[in-house]
């Protein structure tokens, strides 16, 4: 069972690595490639919307091809987005028949993606051990948007294309180490039920436990792709502040999410550690810190940002291993992919509308009120699972 951790975490890891650096990289390129809000917010709404849509399908698909083949076409998918926006950089610049092609490729990885490694790490990983396990594999998303939201700004200066040849080779690479496994690891074993058991909606609709864990993700996610998506032009429009400088805030928050995953995994899996609890004391956490950060009368000091942000991105970053876990927890090994599927598929449909709607509340009432809205949507929930725990 070790040996089957030690080979499968490091892959699916750098699976979401590979996942979020090439969907970070439309929201963290956008001020230098000229891409405003509204424009950014129908781009996200989109890939997520296809997201939730192909999270869905993602139990049918593990039956059909394995789960560890579906990990790869994910990336296969991330590596056809990239060529796209390649090609349209070396053709002088991002057009909507470069673009869109791309955002329905990342949209088609980014929803199966993270229930098919679910399925993998569910089917290898003792109970005890799964919150530490998934947090590790969530930390993926934040290697690769900090990687991203670095070293994505600079290659642009060097060349149009290259921050998107650099993701496409890594993408074959990782695509091809998810294909090696099958050898050692296989996939998930095909299960003999009736085909409207596959996409896992009827144990959640089932369970009060999973719905509201549901409704959670729902709030949560919507923060979170808020905060990655539009962090970076609040930080340049509202604050002021220099695209370096505003990459490197958005690259510490980033980096604080990295070791809030690790820590709340590692929290979550000690004896007495209510998982509902944790996650709904994080919640308050994302709401008082953000609330904060947002509403600072004009530009916060140095001192806060570093305060504020990693408090922001140790908690809004930090509590999707443990919610997975949670999730597949109550789901059992057999139909933990399903079943995550299912309930992401209402994640990513608030994903979907969350840009959008931020977008056109943030034309209205600026960025920092709709941050303030969001945040003390994140905070009810919060209680909401407090209460329920308690």
């Amino acid at each position: 069972m070790t040996s089957a951790i030690s080979r499968t975490l490091p892959a699916m890891t750098a699976v979401q690595a590979v996942t979020a650096m090439g969907t970070f990289a439309l929201s963290v390129l956008a001020p230098q490639l000229g891409v405003g809000l509204s424009a950014l917010g129908v781009l996200g709404s989109v890939l997520f919307g296809i997201g939730a849509l192909s999270s869905l399908a993602t139990g049918r698909m593990i039956r059909r091809f394995g789960d560890l083949p579906l990990a790869a076409m994910c990336m296969a998918a991330v590596l056809l987005a990239m060529l796209c926006l390649a090609g349209g950089a070396l053709a002088g610049g991002l057009s909507p028949w470069s673009l869109w092609p791309a955002v329905l490729l990342l949209g088609l990885a980014f929803g199966p993606e993270t229930p098919a490694c679910a399925s993998v790490l569910a089917r290898v990983t003792p109970l005890a051990r799964r919150p530490w396990i998934f947090s590790i594999r969530q930390t993926g998303n934040q290697i690769g948007a900090m990687a991203g939201s670095l070293a994505l700004p600079l290659l642009l200066v060097q060349h149009a294309a290259l921050p998107f040849v650099l993701v496409a080779v890594i993408a074959l690479v990782v695509g091809l180490w998810c294909l090696r496994l099958v050898t050692s690891d296989g996939g998930a074993p095909t299960l003999a039920s009736a085909p409207g058991d596959a996409s896992g909606l009827r144990e959640l609709s089932g369970s009060p436990a999973l719905r509201l864990l549901t409704l959670t993700l729902v709030v949560f996610m919507a923060t979170q792709v808020c905060l990655n998506f539009f962090v970076m032009s609040h930080a340049v429009r509202h604050w002021q502040l220099p695209v370096p400088q505003a990459a490197a805030w958005v690259a510490l928050m980033q980096g604080a999410g990295l070791i809030g995953r690790l820590l709340w995994g590692r929290v979550a899996q000690r004896p007495g550690v209510v998982t509902a609890r944790l996650l709904g004391a994080l919640g308050l956490l994302i709401a008082s810190a953000g609330l904060v950060l947002f509403l600072w009368p004009g530009t916060p000091p140095a001192v806060a940002l570093t305060v504020l942000f990693v408090l922001v991105g140790i908690s809004a970053s930090g509590w999707n291993g443990v919610m997975m876990a949670e999730i597949a927890r109550i789901a059992g090994p057999a139909r933990a992919g399903a079943v995550t599927g299912a309930a992401l598929m209402f994640g990513y449909a608030g994903l979907a509308l969350a840009p959008m709607l931020f977008a056109a509340a943030g034309s209205v009432w600026g960025t920092a009120m709709t941050y303030a809205g969001m945040l003390v949507m994140t905070g009810v929930m919060g209680i909401c699972l407090l209460l329920r725990s308690g």
